[in-house]
């Protein structure tokens, strides 16, 4: 009888354990009932728009990085994409689409490689109605697309990004287009240099260098950059672009980008 009264306490003090662990997680699973944020929800976000550099190499390259850093990352490239020619691809209205809020610490942004032509005008834009475009060499047209790619940044700035990051074009092959580029270079990094929150980051530094050690920095084209072309692009601005996303760093501090008349 002894033994079987010891017996019966000792499974009495086993259950009465055994509940009250029971009743302890059930409290303390009701007092985690609340939904809890996953470390991915959490993420700060970056954002890659611009033209079709950004689908290639280029935008695979900063992509991987940011991630690599712990951002959630959006990258749109769109095909012939550029300030120029609204008629054909509305940049304002695709930026429309895109998800920038306060918790997008920077929107990196490469265009201009398809600007260097006539420009398409709304027709707000119009003295005239029946005149639709200004040619290149009209001397209006740095003053339109100075105002169209400040208008593009400063909306970028509006939405709440903490920062964004002008890429200017790259150096291209062709003799023509780099001469024109020059031009949409200064006209891209006055425009950043006037918003509240655009920098103008020069890409320059492949003029006599298109192959290095018989591998071909662009592709046939002679503007598209080839893997190789890329990596040296994004080797050459990594530094001060990787700063200015983790850092809202003041404005005055020169020498992390460039003032219009240096990007060329």
């Amino acid at each position: 009888m002894a033994i079987s009264f010891v017996r019966r306490s000792l499974l009495a003090l086993a259950c009465a354990l055994s509940c009250g662990l029971a009743s302890a997680t059930r409290a303390e699973d009701g007092a985690k009932s609340e939904p809890v944020q996953s470390p991915r929800s959490s993420k700060a976000e970056a954002l890659l728009v611009g033209s079709s550099s950004i689908n290639h190499s280029l935008g695979r390259i900063i992509e991987r990085e940011l991630a690599h850093l712990g951002y959630r990352v959006t990258r749109k490239g769109v095909p012939a994409a550029g300030l120029a020619r609204p008629d054909y691809r509305d940049m304002n209205e695709i930026l429309e689409t895109l998800p920038i809020s306060k918790r997008t610490a920077a929107v990196f942004v490469y265009v201009g490689m398809n600007d260097a032509q006539a420009l398409w005008l709304r027709p707000h834009e119009r003295p005239d109605p029946s005149h639709t475009f200004v040619s290149w060499n009209d001397e209006r047209w740095d003053e339109l697309y100075s105002q169209r790619a400040r208008e593009f940044f400063e909306r970028i700035c509006q939405r709440g990004a903490q920062r964004a990051l002008v890429l200017l074009p790259v150096d291209v092959q062709r003799e023509r287009l780099q001469t024109r580029l020059s031009r949409i270079r200064a006209l891209q990094a006055e425009a950043a240099s006037d918003s509240s929150c655009a920098v103008a980051l020069s890409t320059t530094g492949d003029v006599g260098r298109f192959e290095v050690r018989g591998v071909a920095m662009r592709r046939p084209d002679g503007f598209h950059m080839s893997p190789k072309g890329a990596e040296v692009v994004w080797e050459r601005i990594q530094d001060a672009a990787l700063k200015l996303v983790r850092i809202r760093a003041p404005r005055e501090e020169h020498g992390l980008w460039c003032g219009a008349p240096r990007c060329g």
